[in-house]
Parts: structure tokens; C-alpha cells; sequence
């Protein structure tokens, strides 16, 4: 955007050093870009929702408006979609080279989605009823990944072939300033509000997925000390000390980073799901969640349930030899059977930490497996359970059978007598 009103600011002079991964107008760009995302952190996550609407409304039409502009001005697909060998000067893959090629890109978008997958229900609980976020995970979600996936290779395919002497323009804002250096004044407008509405995209997607669940989870730990503001103000200084364009601006390690998203929070996610569906069943006793001493069933060891850090280490282990060796490929070198072992860690991490969950707790129950409160004591009783309750106020006992089925309690297995009273 700033280019695009001062076009000397893509010239402008680089005082960073050659091992910066960064230039000066890059950096400028992201402090701006920090120092106007900072304030909207202090909003509340429920008066989001507009905004987001919004931001996605704008760019989804300026990304197909960039794709048909591209598919016009060069004809067909391009040459990266067509002979995607020729542009790389390598030979085609075929048979196993070709499969794990593509499990490793899997399990690569399944971790840049990783920390979304585990972290939904930060979201979710807002919705007005439980089973209103389940459409948009299903359908919605795929079909925008899809569709941006294609359309940015697409585009980038087609920028190969009327800007021959570029490099490969992946990266968004490369590409429009390749469309203002190409296109002379007349692009500049174009370029400016294409600019405008990915910025707002993406400072919805800084915002929500890194400030705001940063954040939660900062709260969460520390909530003596520490509310979701102020962790998402943590979160964004942290974000500036960690260098994050030494990751963005070298294309293996910006790979490995995501990939190490699967690696690290596969485990977490299968015994999440395991513990809440397989093991509990669904039952909670929600007032035990918030008794914060040894009366509580989840208090186990401090607060702490070892059997989660244990499954946890045991299902990561297998991942981190391939891990290592592609983030530091020139010093560390493992067998090529740990690379695909890596190449497949999301998806193997998960079910095996699940299994090793399974098993462990069905070998020993937890406290209170099966059990939920006796009293609606956070108003969240469905009709069965209220009625339920209202018995046994009454002094009827249920059998187990009743306790779990909703027809039962509508007078199958409770006589006349009990239901009316």
C-alpha cells in the first residue's frame, strides 16, 4: 500500500545486513502493520464477528479479481501448472518419491491448521447454540482452503509466464509489486486496494488466531496475573522478539516451522478427543472443573494429570529425528525412513497418542468416569437432565440405565406414579 502511493519506497536503501532476512522498507512495513493491529486487541472476541465478515467479504473479491485479471492477461493456466518440472529444472516425481511428496505437503497444511484444530473451542463457546459452528468446520472451511490453494498457484502459474524474468511470485505482496513495476501508473490504484483488502485480512487473521488465542492461553496459566488483553499484548511483543520474517523469508524453514505445528500439537488433539469422547463419554462434572484442590476428579497429581505429559513424549518422539534434520539439513543427518516417520506426524501422532490413551485409561479408570453433577449448578441441564434432577430433589432414585436415557425419564422405565410426582 505504501508503495503503491510512494513508489520510491520499494527502492528505498537497505541499511539491514545481508543475514537479516529482512530489508528496511520490509521491516518499516511490519511495525506499521503491528502498531495499528495492537489497539484491536483490546477488543472484546464476541465484537469480532462484523469485522471478520467484512475483511472476508473484501477479499475474497480482490483475490478472484487478481486470478481473472491473471487467467486473462496470460491465456491459459501457465507454465507452472503445466510443466511445473521445467520451471524448477528438476525431473518428476513418480511412484514413492511423488507419495511422500504429497504426505509431507498433508501433513504440512494440516499444520498451519494445527493450533486452529486444537484451539476451536476458544471460539466456538461463543456460539448461541452448541452445534452452530459444525456447518461452517464441515463444508466451508475446505472449500476455502481449496479454493485459495488454487487460485494462488494458479495466479502464480500465470505471473510465470507474462513476467518470465521474476522469480516465482508466491508471496502476495511480490506479486503486486511486480504488477506495479510492470504495469506503470495506471496499476497503482489497482495495486493500492488489492493491497487494502488483504491487509485487513490478514490483520483479522494476526488479530483473532495469534493475539486473541495467545492471549486466552496466557490467561488461562497465569489468571492471577494476566486477562486476555493483557496476554494478547505479551503475545505481539513476543511476536516482534522471535524474528518472525527469518521464518517467512526462507522458504525450508517456513515449511519445517508449519510442519513442526503437526509435530508438537498432534499428540495434544488425539488425547484431547480421546479423553473427552472415548474415555468420558461426553460426562463432565462441570463444578469438579473448578474446584482447584483435591476434592476435584481432574485435581489428579497438583492439578497435574502425568499420564498426558507421558502419552504426549511417547507419541512426539518418533517425529523429532526427521524434524531436526529438516530444519538444520546441512548438520544434522537421520535415515530416510525417520524423514517419512516426520513426513506423516500430525496424522500418526494423533491416532497413536489416542490409542495410548485408550488403552492406559481403560486399564486404570480416572476418578469420576461416567459421573456428571447431581445439581444444574451453570444453568446447562438439557430437558432429561432437569427432569432428572427434579426426581431426585423429590428423593426418587434412578438406576444407571435411567440416568443416561432421555426416554426413560419420559415415563419407559419410571412409573406413572414417580413421573407425576
Amino acid at each position: 500500500m505504501i508503495g503503491a502511493i510512494w513508489p520510491s519506497f520499494y527502492n528505498l536503501k537497505n541499511t539491514f545486513g545481508p543475514n537479516a532476512a529482512m530489508e528496511t522498507n520490509e521491516f518499516i512495513s511490519f511495525i506499521i502493520f503491528w502498531t495499528i493491529s495492537l489497539p484491536v486487541l483490546f477488543l472484546r472476541p464476541e465484537h469480532y464477528r462484523i469485522p471478520a465478515i467484512i475483511s472476508s467479504v473484501v477479499v475474497t473479491i480482490a483475490a478472484f479479481a487478481i486470478f481473472i485479471w491473471a487467467l486473462v492477461k496470460q491465456g491459459d493456466v501457465g507454465p507452472l501448472w503445466k510443466t511445473p518440472e521445467v520451471v524448477y529444472g528438476t525431473d518428476r516425481l513418480t511412484g514413492s518419491q511423488l507419495s511422500w511428496a504429497m504426505m509431507r505437503m498433508v501433513t504440512s497444511g494440516i499444520g498451519g491448521w494445527a493450533g486452529g484444530i486444537l484451539y476451536q473451542s476458544d471460539f466456538s463457546r461463543y456460539a448461541v447454540h452448541p452445534g452452530d459452528q459444525m456447518w461452517g468446520q464441515i463444508f466451508i472451511i475446505p472449500i476455502c482452503l481449496f479454493g485459495s490453494n488454487i487460485l494462488g498457484i494458479i495466479t502464480t502459474s500465470c505471473a510465470r509466464g507474462f513476467y518470465p524474468d521474476e522469480p516465482l511470485l508466491w508471496k502476495l505482496y511480490d506479486l503486486l509489486e511486480a504488477i506495479q513495476t510492470n504495469g506503470g501508473n495506471g496499476a497503482r490504484a489497482a495495486v493500492f486496494f488489492a493491497a487494502f483488502a488483504f491487509m485487513l485480512s490478514q490483520m483479522c487473521v494476526n488479530v483473532v488466531a495469534c493475539g486473541t488465542v495467545g492471549g486466552m492461553d496466557l490467561a488461562a496459566l497465569l489468571p492471577r496475573y494476566l486477562d486476555i488483553r493483557r496476554g494478547s499484548v505479551l503475545i505481539a511483543i513476543i511476536g516482534i522478539c522471535i524474528n518472525p520474517w527469518k521464518i517467512l523469508n526462507t522458504a525450508n524453514t517456513f515449511i519445517s516451522a508449519i510442519s513442526g505445528y503437526a509435530v508438537f500439537l498432534g499428540p495434544l488433539t488425539g488425547i484431547m478427543l480421546a479423553e473427552y469422547y472415548l474415555i468420558r463419554r461426553r460426562k463432565l462434572k462441570l463444578s469438579h472443573l473448578y474446584l482447584p484442590d483435591s476434592r476435584s476428579d481432574y485435581w489428579f497429581i497438583s492439578g497435574l494429570n502425568i499420564r498426558a505429559p507421558i502419552v504426549w513424549l511417547l507419541s512426539v518422539w518418533p517425529s523429532l529425528p526427521g524434524f531436526f534434520a529438516s530444519i538444520t539439513p546441512d548438520t544434522v543427518q537421520v535415515d530416510q525412513r525417520w524423514i517419512h516417520v516426520y513426513y506423516m506426524s500430525w496424522l500418526l501422532e494423533f491416532f497413536t497418542s489416542a490409542a495410548l490413551w485408550v488403552t492406559w485409561n481403560t486399564l486404570s479408570p480416572p476418578p469420576g468416569l461416567g459421573e456428571i453433577d447431581e445439581k444444574d449448578v451453570y444453568g446447562t441441564f438439557g430437558p432429561a437432565e432437569r427432569r432428572i434432577e427434579g426426581l431426585r430433589s423429590l428423593g426418587i432414585g434412578l438406576e444407571e440405565d435411567d440416568m443416561t436415557d432421555e426416554s426413560s425419564v419420559k415415563g419407559g422405565s419410571i412409573d406413572e406414579r414417580q413421573a407425576e410426582a
